[in-house]
């Protein structure tokens, strides 16, 4: 009986509300959590989460470093960046070598990022053109992507190569391969090709030219974009450089008391010599350097590129609109092979 009611009794303590008198705190229990310490920031070794703490070539490096990040986003802040770096820098200089930087974000020329793809191309726009280096891969990057299944990369890719024209021509006619690979990407492209080819030249009258009308970007807007990117290759390619009536007279200035000093002097020519073929080596027509204009026109003749260029431009001209004023200004640039 006394059992039973002690029983009682501890349940009816477990359900009673403990009275506490003003000003006196509540018991803790046994097994509370002591919850009194305080959150200490982390800080990893190299990458810290602020930009205060690290100096410009540090910062620099890292976003260099998150070009080539997972996440398309990233990819791009950290152009945009580098982009605004490399446009104010001054007199200092920059923390990377161009040449470095491209070689970091050339092959991010085919992302699949619109904005990535943009904001490559400015970060190489506001790069100084004489500091960038060879211009092999970039090249290579850039006929990859005019062959690239999507149109929009297509499109971005002749951007490119309208840049290479503008800031860089020389440097890319010195890569090997800048000339006559360059030409037949476009023939490829516009379907531009005639008949068997032996030595160089056409055996057949055939011809056969697709129409590259159909795309996702409107109406012959990659055609036409093709076609003017071409016209101006043919243009700088084959056009010789204007010649100063006064060139001798300076040379004599500058060499004086020597007389044609710099006629005697190793020449500034890539491999100026490899046309005596001295080693036996099969010659590869396509993948050599063509620094001459006149070395330019020559080649692309004994290929016969100007007739099957010249037969691809007028068929082109027949079409109205765009097209035809894109197919003329080829035909124009074509003349000057002609002349040659």
């Amino acid at each position: 009986m006394g059992s039973s009611a002690k029983k009682k009794r501890e349940k009816k303590t477990d359900f009673q509300k403990t009275k506490l008198k003003v000003g006196k705190a509540r018991p803790k229990n046994t097994n509370a959590t002591d919850t009194s310490f305080t959150a200490k920031s982390i800080v990893l070794k190299q990458q810290s989460l602020t930009e205060t703490s690290r100096d410009a070539t540090t910062l620099f490096n890292h976003n260099l470093s998150l070009v080539s990040s997972s996440n398309a986003k990233q990819r791009e802040n950290a152009l945009q960046y580098l982009t605004t770096v490399c446009s104010t820098a001054g007199k200092e200089g920059l923390p990377q070598s161009a040449s470095a930087i491209v070689a970091k974000a050339q092959p991010y020329l085919l992302d699949g990022d619109k904005n990535v793809r943009v904001q490559v191309l400015k970060l190489f726009k506001v790069l100084p053109a004489a500091e960038i280096g060879p211009l092999d891969q970039v090249l290579l990057y850039t006929k990859a992507g005019m062959v690239h299944l999507a149109d929009e990369i297509k499109l971005f890719s002749l951007d490119v190569m309208d840049w290479l024209l503008q800031t860089n021509v020389e440097a890319m006619m010195a890569c090997p391969g800048g000339w006559v690979k360059t030409l037949r990407t476009f023939q490829n492209l516009l379907s531009w090709h005639g008949g068997q080819m032996a030595n160089g030249a056409v055996t057949n009258g055939k011809w056969s030219a697709t129409k590259n009308t159909s795309n996702k970007l409107g109406s012959n807007k990659l055609l036409v974009h093709q076609l003017n990117t071409l016209a101006n290759l043919l243009t700088l390619g084959l056009k010789s450089p204007r010649v100063d009536p006064q060139a001798a007279v300076k040379r004599a200035a500058l060499t004086f008391p020597l007389h044609q000093m710099d006629a005697h002097m190793l020449s500034k020519k890539t491999n100026p010599f490899g046309y005596l073929n001295l080693f036996g080596a099969v010659r590869d027509v396509e993948g050599e350097v063509y620094d001459d204009a006149e070395e330019r026109v020559i080649v692309f003749n004994e290929l016969g590129l100007l007739e099957m260029f010249t037969t691809g431009a007028k068929e082109a001209r027949k079409e109205a609109g765009e097209v035809g004023r894109a197919a003329s200004g080829v035909e124009k640039a074509l003349r000057l092979a002609e002349m040659g």
